[in-house]
């Protein structure tokens, strides 16, 4: 059998789209399977998927695209089909283009099942999808409360011309069920699937609460925020991390700033995949006002983390069960105090967090996808007419032909040649961190040679140092195994200072490559301080994926180092904490040194409080580096000078899993007033995790209720 899955932008990373993919793969272990993408947006999928499911796009928007750059009257006119769906206020509007070709391709095509993931193609295929020729399924991802009633009257018109109608939860199901009452569609519930984990599950003892999604009014981030903090005026030492990006950004970052919560909650931007990030958490948190399923939810469980979630229409409670492997708290009322209370409950009882994390474990298994894959058969087999089974299926792998056959002696030619060139193929690699800093990488050798290979790591600044090489040998035999393991010990010489790509090389002198990032596993780091074993001082290796997905090292190495821990603001001065770490913590003590950034410009010390187990404290008087500034604006660098000889420390954050922080730490902004102007500090992380101070002069008093606003410079002729 032949299934297709229609998505608007199959490019992108929301829940819908990875949980299409994931449903996708498993059915494609017995039919055919495809996902037809109404628009291309990037280069490759961020989600990916079996190498089975073929994925064909209508319109390509890639920028140097033949559609993007044609002169398509058609693709600059909007479409015209379910113009309420909230998909025409996105960044790629349904186009007269796209509803040309996608008419087009339900008329031609050859699928017996077509199913559409939203009501703009729920839509569509009600109004172009043959009734002769295949199954058309509805498939709601969100609950028919969150539609408009507009959209909401468009979508039940639309509903009755199709076979079949799917919501991923009962509760949602009944709502519709109750508002349509007469109606020839078939309505049902499905859950949405998430396959098993590939990654090493949560410990359960990072001190971390993770929460992830769109950054959008419906999943109430902000009272999460505030939420937590009550929990981290109970417990200091546990963090929040909100993973994900939309609208709601930098209203988000506004509250923390309000609450004071910098040090504790932090928004960590997008991240594909997530899986890596859930098993950094102790606890996961969902504060949404509405939830169709709520993938974050099962995403958490399967890998032992009990979440807390309100208990919202309609995913939550047909998800978790309260006081088994999670907690459910009221959606209405003081939602912030009943999360807090939750939260601090599973903080202060590790046997019982540990008890709910294997629970959810176990709750997961319900939502695998070949679990949820059966049920959509079942609902297929019972839409097929005049029969009581399925047709055959089809083989997930066309039969061999002589064509087919010789097109595969073809490309094994091919791939001999290539090797012969030394053209070597896009290699994939895992990366995971073990509990002392090393990496384990894993290297494919199915596409490799027989041969001797290296994985080499390379300074992306020539003048950082020597590359460094990890040397295996695929052999003939077929006991050589489908993976390479290699180890970067944390014990050998430290790399030098800086970012660090990762090389596939055939041997020795042969041409190199670098390799794909594959899963990229940093739970083990964090909060992973440890001197290095040479006794060498401080160093450390988080691994990374770069912006174009190749395999990256960031490295860190110090005889000394200062860990910043928080930065306070008042009108009057700003106040840094920390521990000092390496060879250079003992002595007569230290000073901070308070330099702007240029060779002849001025400084100024400041005393440094030390505690005899590391630990500094040190204050920066606002009305002295007012005094100094040069100018409106200047940038100013800050070090731990010892009052003996030695070298100087830059206060920094360096310990953890983050190969890069300078987006996602911020500190408070100080406002000291210099009549009639004010003086405004902004602290900040530099690309190499060091603090700096950003001033300004405005030419005008902060207003009460604001921050300092600058007169713009009169214009002259």
């Amino acid at each position: 059998m032949k299934i297709t899955f229609l998505l608007f932008d199959a490019y992108g990373i929301s829940g819908t789209i990875r949980t299409t993919a994931n449903l996708a793969t498993a059915l494609a272990e017995r039919h055919h399977v495809e996902i037809v993408s109404c628009y291309r947006t990037a280069e490759r999928m961020a989600v990916p998927v079996d190498p089975r499911v073929r994925v064909r796009d209508l319109v390509d928007l890639r920028p140097d695209a033949r559609d993007a750059t044609g002169a398509e009257p058609a693709l600059q006119a909007l479409g015209a089909v379910c113009p309420y769906d909230t998909v025409y206020a996105s960044r790629t509007p349904p186009s007269a283009l796209g509803e040309q070709r996608l008419a087009r391709f339900l008329r031609r095509t050859d699928s017996e099942v077509v199913i559409a993931t939203r009501p703009y193609l729920m839509c569509f295929l009600a109004e172009h999808g043959r009734t002769d020729a295949y199954l058309r399924i509805g498939q709601e991802h969100l609950t028919r409360a969150s539609h408009g009633e507009e959209l909401r009257r468009e979508l039940d018109a639309a509903l009755d011309r199709l076979d079949a109608f799917v919501t991923v939860s009962e509760g949602d199901a009944l709502a519709y069920d109750r508002a349509l009452p007469v109606r020839h569609v078939l309505i049902t519930h499905i859950p949405n699937c998430c396959p098993a984990p590939e990654v090493e599950a949560a410990t359960g003892t990072s001190r971390i609460v993770v929460a992830a999604g769109r950054l959008v009014p419906a999943k109430r981030h902000d009272r999460l925020i505030g939420a937590f903090a009550k929990v981290a005026a109970r417990h200091p030492d546990w963090s929040l991390r909100i993973y994900g990006s939309g609208p709601q950004q930098a209203a988000l970052r506004r509250r923390i700033d309000e609450l004071g919560l910098h040090a504790h909650v932090f928004l960590m931007g997008s991240h594909t995949p997530i899986d890596t990030e859930w098993a950094k958490g102790a606890i996961a948190a969902v504060s949404s006002d509405t939830e169709a399923f709520g993938m974050p939810i099962v995403e958490a469980m399967r890998l032992g983390v009990p979440v807390v979630a309100t208990n919202c229409d309609y995913g939550p409670r047909e998800i978790i069960s309260h006081g088994r492997d999670g907690h459910l708290v009221p959606a209405h009322g003081p939602v912030e105090d009943h999360l807090a209370d939750a939260l601090c409950r599973l903080i202060g009882n590790d046997a019982e967090r540990f008890r709910m994390a294997e629970m959810a474990r176990r709750t997961a298994r319900h939502f695998l996808p070949d679990r949820i894959a059966r049920q959509y058969e079942a609902l297929i087999e019972a839409l097929i007419p005049d029969t009581d089974t399925l047709p055959p299926p089809s083989p997930a792998r066309p039969p061999s032909t002589p064509l087919r056959r010789r097109a595969s002696a073809l490309a094994e030619r091919l791939h001999v040649a290539a090797l012969l060139r030394k053209e070597l193929p896009h290699v994939t690699v895992d990366c995971r961190a073990a509990e002392d800093g090393s990496l384990v990488l894993r290297v494919p050798t199915r596409e490799l040679a027989p041969a001797a290979w290296r994985l080499e790591m390379r300074p992306r600044d020539a003048g950082t140092g020597e590359p460094v090489s990890l040397p295996f040998r695929v052999g003939s035999s077929p006991d050589t195994g489908p993976q390479a393991r290699l180890v970067l010990y944390r014990g050998g010489r430290p790399l030098a200072e800086g970012h660090w790509d990762v090389h596939l090389r055939h041997g020795t002198e042969g041409r190199s490559r670098r390799v794909h990032a594959g899963r990229v596993e940093t739970s083990r780091l964090v909060g992973l301080a440890l001197p290095h074993p040479s006794g060498a001082g401080w160093a450390s290796t988080v691994p990374y994926a770069t912006a174009d997905g190749h395999l990256a090292l960031r490295t860190w190495n110090r005889p000394g180092h200062a860990e910043l821990a928080t930065v306070t603001a008042t009108p009057e001065d700003l106040t840094l904490t920390g521990t000092l770490h390496g060879a250079e913590t003992t002595g007569r003590g230290y000073r901070l040194t308070v330099r702007l950034r240029d060779a002849n410009g001025p400084w100024f010390h400041t005393h440094c409080r030390l505690e005899p187990d590391g630990e500094f404290a040190a204050d920066i008087p606002l009305d002295r580096l007012a005094d100094l500034q040069p100018g409106r604006r200047a940038v100013w660098d800050i070090a731990l000078t010892p009052y003996a000889q030695g070298r100087a420390l830059r206060p920094a954050r360096l310990f953890g899993d983050l190969p890069q922080r300078s987006r996602i730490d911020h500190f408070p902004t100080a406002h000291h007033a210099v009549p009639p102007r004010t003086f405004t500090v902004q602290p900040h992380l530099t690309a190499d995790h060091s603090l700096a101070l950003r001033t300004v002069f405005s030419t005008r008093p902060r207003p009460a209720d604001g921050p300092a606003v600058e007169e713009r410079p009169e214009k002259h002729t």
